[in-house]
């Protein structure tokens, strides 16, 4: 298989067979492609204008009021507004990751414990939840 250089493995950096699974995989489905900004706007616009079971219920119920313009512009607005949230989240975040990694280079070691990290903190939560719990059962 024939590797870009945006998309190669390297070898020099740490990789755990997760990790490297996943990159692989990237690398197979991308290589010699270029994906253009306009792909990922339309990406995240369609990805925003999906409707999920909330605005569906907003207009069934709408429907049952027999309110079908009102419904069909709170789920448009819904969607619109979650779709331009994706696009200029996604924007963001790939741009501070780059302004961060160029600026600190412990950051990718970071990244890697991320996961473990907010793991821990989700445990953490929930035997503060569970605990409360226990001490309020009657």
């Amino acid at each position: 298989m024939a590797s870009t250089p945006a998309l190669a493995l390297l070898a020099t950096d740490y990789q755990d067979a997760h990790e490297r699974a996943h990159a692989r995989d990237i690398e197979r489905r991308f290589a010699n492609r270029q994906v253009s900004t306009g792909q990922i706007v339309l990406f995240g616009l369609t990805g925003g204008l999906i409707p999920c079971p909330a605005s569906i219920t907003v207009l069934l119920l709408c429907l049952q009021l027999k309110q079908v313009a009102l419904g069909a512009t709170l789920v448009l607005s819904f969607s619109l507004g979650l779709a331009l949230t994706m696009v200029t989240t996604g924007a963001l975040a790939a741009l501070s990751v780059r302004h961060v990694s160029q600026r600190w280079s412990g950051f990718g070691n970071l990244a890697r414990k991320a996961p473990y990290l907010s793991g821990g903190l989700i445990l953490l939560v929930s035997l503060y939840v569970g605990l409360e719990g226990w001490r309020a059962w009657p």
